[in-house]
This record gives structure tokens, C-alpha cells and sequence, in this order.
């Protein structure tokens, strides 16, 4: 009797770690994300290497990643300082859960502590932040720009170095113009990337979104260049209130000028 309670007891305690929102949040699939990132910057350009990874992550990552990203696209700059702490935490939580196994500890608590930790020092050094985070963004897109143009995959990080060195200098002279740059093109990748992992999750879309991607490789960069100028249009023009009274606005030649009376 006290046998069967045992096993019973241990089958509830594996299936309350299954069910565990915090242990499926710090499973591996943001890490291989992650890696896959690392490994080749052109990931937006290379749909069958994003596709598993993207199917494998936990749908909270999905909400984080359409939550953060709308966010970057609609108002990235007017909120710009709790965006740039926000996706910083995001690094240093990846950065963490990937660091988990290799000290021996849970991956919810190194990611934790590595969330926290970036999040912290990100605010009073918000400028150099900026900086690297816009160099990353434009390395991302100088790496998928050359993929899709020249269809060499193998070179990809030539057109990475100069987005990198372009974005990541601008960011100490175009201040606003940069934080508005990279906050669309990051927020419309986590915005593109997070719906398409919500997708891939649909079995009766699953299989039909797999062949699209295979067959038109461009799709994926091409949908998320779009939302990156929505985005950036939207911001310089001060959002929907901003294009509103730009649209209602006169044009300089519109008006006549008042015929002087004699």
C-alpha cells in the first residue's frame, strides 16, 4: 500500500513540473532561439532553420514577443527607456537560462537573476545601451539584406558588419532618429516572430505556413521589413494623432497669398 502511494504521489509531483508555467518558461527552446541567432544572423532569410525553433517555443514567449513588439512599433520612442530596459532583460534572461546548465542551476533562476542584473545597469547606462542595441539591429538587417539580395548566405556577415558599425555610431550623433530606427526593426521582428510561432502552433496551419516559408524564403524578411517602416513612419510622425493632423495640414503652396488692396 505504501508503495502504490509512493508511485502515485511521484507521478503527481512530475506532472505538477510538466504543467508548471515557470518550468515550460525556462525550457530550451528560447536558448536554441537563441543560438540559432548567434550562429547566423541572416535567420530571417533562412526560414527552414528558424521554423523548429519557432514551433518549439513556449507560447509565453510568444505573448512576450508580440506584447514587446507592438509596443517597439507603435511608440518605441516615447517609451524608449522601459522598451531598451525591457528588451535588455530579455537578453540577460536568455543569456541566463543558457548559462543555468552549465553552473548546476535551474534555468529559472539563472534567468531570473541574468534578467535583473542587465535590467539594472541597461538604465543609468541608457545611451551605451542604445548604442549596442541599435548596432545588433542594424547588423541583423545588413545580414538579412545581403542574404536576400545576393543569395549568398556564406557572406552574410559582410553586409552585419556594416549595419553594425552604421546603426551603432548613428546612435551617438541622430540620437532620436536611431532609438526610432531600432526600436521598429527589433519590435517588428519580435512582432513578426511571435506571431508566427503562435501560428505554427495551429495544427491546421502548421503544415501549410512550413511549405509557404520553404517555397518563398523572401516572405518572412519582406513582411518584417513592412512593419519595420510602418513602424518608423508612425514614430517620425508622431503616431496615429501625428499622420491625423499631418494629413489635415495645409500644404506651403496651398495657400494663396492675400492680393494687396490700393
Amino acid at each position: 500500500m505504501r508503495e502504490g502511494e509512493a508511485s502515485m504521489i511521484g507521478a503527481q509531483i512530475l506532472l505538477a513540473q510538466e504543467s508548471d508555467p515557470a518550468v515550460d518558461f525556462a525550457n530550451p527552446s528560447i536558448v536554441k532561439l537563441a543560438e540559432s541567432l548567434r550562429g547566423q544572423l541572416d535567420l530571417l532569410s533562412q526560414p527552414q532553420e528558424v521554423i523548429e525553433p519557432l514551433t518549439e517555443l513556449n507560447m509565453l514567449w510568444s505573448v512576450v514577443f508580440i506584447f514587446i513588439g507592438g509596443l517597439c512599433v507603435l511608440n518605441g520612442y516615447r517609451w524608449h527607456k522601459t522598451l531598451v530596459v525591457m528588451l535588455a532583460a530579455m537578453g540577460g534572461v536568455t543569456a541566463g537560462l543558457a548559462l543555468g546548465p552549465e553552473v548546476g542551476a535551474h534555468g529559472a533562476l539563472t534567468g531570473a537573476a541574468g534578467g535583473a542584473l542587465v535590467a539594472v545597469l541597461a538604465l543609468p547606462l541608457m545611451r551605451y545601451t542604445v548604442a549596442l542595441l541599435a548596432g545588433l539591429a542594424g547588423a541583423f538587417v545588413g545580414a538579412n539584406l545581403w542574404t536576400s539580395v545576393t543569395q549568398d548566405s556564406s557572406q552574410h556577415m559582410f553586409g552585419s558588419v556594416v549595419g553594425l558599425i552604421v546603426l551603432g555610431m548613428l546612435a551617438f550623433v541622430a540620437f532620436r532618429m536611431v532609438i526610432i530606427a531600432f526600436t521598429s526593426i527589433l519590435g517588428a521582428v519580435l512582432l513578426t516572430t511571435g506571431v508566427l510561432s503562435a501560428l505554427l502552433k495551429v495544427d491546421t496551419m502548421h503544415e501549410g505556413l512550413v511549405e509557404s516559408l520553404n517555397e518563398s524564403p523572401r516572405i518572412l524578411p519582406i513582411i518584417t521589413g513592412v512593419v519595420a517602416v510602418i513602424g518608423f513612419t508612425m514614430q517620425q510622425s508622431g503616431g496615429f494623432k501625428g499622420m491625423n493632423e499631418a494629413a489635415n495640414k495645409p500644404s506651403a503652396g496651398g495657400a494663396k497669398p492675400a492680393q494687396a488692396q490700393g
